[in-house]
């Protein structure tokens, strides 16, 4: 005795489920893997971070102390842009002619 002929669609949903069987069956095998990275990969060098904000402290103290050396030692000359333009009284407010 034969069997009917099963439609196309039917063997083709078959096929479907049996490889998602099979899929989860070796991720299953292969063990968990993990979507997200390892928190622990991700945690800064809290040492490495000191050790280059020391660093910059120096730098920005060494910057800081040419700075207190040159306005302690130098005249400085300042010139405001554009204040030379102006005259020295106030102008008179102009009215407009009716």
């Amino acid at each position: 005795m034969n069997a009917p002929p099963q439609p196309q669609r039917a063997r083709w949903l078959r096929h479907v489920i049996v490889g998602f069987v099979l899929l989860t069956c070796f991720r299953i095998w292969t063990g968990a893997q993990p979507m997200v990275e390892s928190a622990r990969a991700q945690l800064p060098d809290s040492a490495a971070q000191r050790f280059r904000l020391i660093e910059e402290i120096r730098r920005s103290n060494e910057l800081l102390a040419d700075i207190r050396k040159i306005l302690d030692t130098q005249t400085l000359n300042v010139r405001l842009q554009g204040a030379d333009n102006q005259a020295t009284a106030p102008a008179a407010p102009r009215r407009s002619k009716p």
